[in-house]
C-alpha cells in the first residue's frame, strides 16, 4: 500500500510539473506575442542671455528651455500581433531654474496621447498633442533652430510647436516617402460643438534629400496678444497698446496677464522645403495667418531662408533670415549661431538675433514671451548655451 501510495503521489507530482512546464510555455509564446517596451528620455537646455533693449534697459539673465525645451518624457509601444501596436507618450516639461512644471504646472504638458498604429492602415492618437504645423513645418524653421528667439513674428503660425487639448489624431502610413493627417480639437463646451473648437490638416514628402511639407490650423474662438508678441500699437483697426510720450511708458491693453485680444478664426496655411546637400542643408518655408474678427480680417505673411553648414568634426553653423508683412507693418530679422558638440548628447552653442521693423512698432523677438518689446523698432538678443539629451 505504501508503494502505490508513493507511485501515485509520483505520477501527480510530474503532472503538476508538466502543467507547471506548459503553462511557462504559454507565457513565454505570450510575451513574444505581445512584446512592449518603454523608452525615458529627455532634454536640458540651460544658459545666459543679453538683450540690449529689452522697455529700454539692457539685460543680462539666467533663462533655459530655450532653444530645446527642458522636458521628460516616457514613450512606450506594445506589439499586439497582426501589424498593429498600442503606443503611448507622456511628456513633461520643467523650468531648470526653479524646477517648477512648465506649460502653465501640467503634469505632462508637452505631450499625453495614447493610440493605436497599423502598419497597413495607419496611426489614430488621442490627448494632448502637437498641430500638424510642428510635424511638418517647423523643421524648416532654421532661424528659429539657431535662436528660437528668432522663431516667426509673434509665433502667430504656431512654428514653434504648440499643443491642442482634447484631439483626436490620424496620421497614414507612408506611401513612397508620402504622409497626411488630420486631427480635430473638442471645444467642451455645452450646446455649442464649434465653440473653441481646432482642427489641423497636413502632408508630407521625403525622398532621399529632398523633405517637403505642408500644414493647415483653424482655431476657432482663440486669445492674442498683439503687443506683446509683435509690438505693434493697432491690430484689426483697435488699438493693441497705449504710449505715454512724456515717460515714453507702454500700457499694453491686452497684456498676457489678461485676457488677450478674442478673435473669431485663426487660420494658418505653410509649406516648407529642404535640401541636403550633404555638408550643406539649405532649407525655406512661408506662412500666411488671417485672423478674423466679424467682418474685419488681417493677414500675417513670413517668408524665411536658412541654411546649415557642417565645417567638419564637431563644428556646425547656423543661420536665417525672415521678411514677415502684416497690414502697414513689416519685420526683418537676421540670425545665425556656432554649434560644437562636445559628444552625440552634449552641445554648446552660441546665437545673435537682430529684429528690426516698422518705424511704429516696437521690436519684439520670437513669440515674444521670451523678452519684453523694446522701446524702438530693433532689438538685439545673444545667448550662449548648453543642451544635453538623455
Amino acid at each position: 500500500m505504501k508503494a502505490q501510495g508513493s507511485s501515485s503521489r509520483n505520477t501527480e507530482d510530474i503532472e503538476m510539473i508538466k502543467r507547471c512546464l506548459w503553462g511557462a510555455i504559454a507565457a513565454l509564446s505570450l510575451s513574444a506575442n505581445a512584446q512592449s517596451s518603454v523608452t525615458i528620455y529627455g532634454i536640458i537646455d540651460a544658459g545666459i542671455t543679453y538683450i540690449d533693449n529689452q522697455g529700454g534697459g539692457k539685460q543680462y539673465k539666467f533663462a533655459d528651455g530655450v532653444n530645446y525645451g527642458n522636458r521628460l518624457g516616457f514613450r512606450g509601444a506594445e506589439d499586439l500581433g497582426g501589424g498593429l501596436r498600442a503606443l503611448f507618450n507622456l511628456e513633461m516639461g520643467f523650468n531648470l531654474r526653479n524646477g517648477t512644471l512648465a506649460q502653465g504646472g501640467r503634469g505632462f504638458g508637452r505631450q499625453s496621447w495614447v493610440g493605436l498604429e497599423s502598419a497597413s492602415l495607419g496611426t489614430v492618437t488621442m490627448g494632448r498633442q502637437y498641430d500638424f504645423v510642428r510635424d511638418y513645418l517647423t523643421q524648416f524653421n532654421y532661424g528659429g533652430f539657431a535662436s528660437v528667439y528668432a522663431g516667426h513674428q509673434g509665433d502667430y503660425d504656431r512654428i514653434s510647436g504648440k499643443q491642442m487639448d482634447n484631439t483626436v489624431k490620424y496620421v497614414t502610413p507612408s506611401f513612397g516617402g508620402f504622409t497626411a493627417g488630420a486631427m480635430f480639437a473638442f471645444g467642451e463646451q455645452i450646446d455649442a460643438f464649434n465653440t473653441k473648437t481646432a482642427f489641423s490638416l497636413g502632408s508630407g514628402y521625403k525622398n532621399g534629400p529632398l523633405s517637403v511639407g505642408a500644414a493647415y490650423v483653424r482655431l476657432n474662438d482663440t486669445n492674442v496678444y498683439p503687443y506683446a508678441q509683435t509690438g505693434v500699437f493697432s491690430f484689426m483697426g483697435v488699438p493693441a497698446a497705449v504710449a505715454d510720450p512724456a515717460t515714453n511708458t507702454v500700457t499694453d491693453l491686452y497684456g498676457t496677464t489678461g485676457s488677450g485680444f478674442l478673435v473669431d478664426k485663426q487660420e494658418i496655411a505653410g509649406i516648407g522645403i529642404s535640401y541636403n546637400f550633404e555638408k550643406f542643408l539649405l532649407a525655406a518655408n512661408t506662412t500666411a495667418t488671417k485672423f478674423t474678427k466679424g467682418d474685419n480680417s488681417t493677414t500675417q505673411h513670413v517668408y524665411e531662408l536658412g541654411g546649415m553648414y557642417f565645417l567638419g568634426g564637431p563644428w556646425a553653423l547656423v543661420g536665417g533670415y525672415q521678411h514677415v508683412t502684416m497690414a502697414d507693418d513689416r519685420w526683418n530679422q537676421y540670425t545665425g549661431a556656432v554649434r560644437y558638440s562636445l559628444s552625440k548628447r552634449t552641445t554648446i552653442y552660441a546665437s545673435a538675433s537682430y529684429l528690426h521693423a516698422s518705424s511704429n512698432v516696437d521690436a519684439s523677438q520670437g513669440a515674444g514671451f521670451y523678452t519684453l518689446p523694446s522701446n524702438d523698432n530693433s532689438q538685439t538678443t545673444y545667448r550662449v548655451a548648453l543642451v544635453h539629451t538623455f
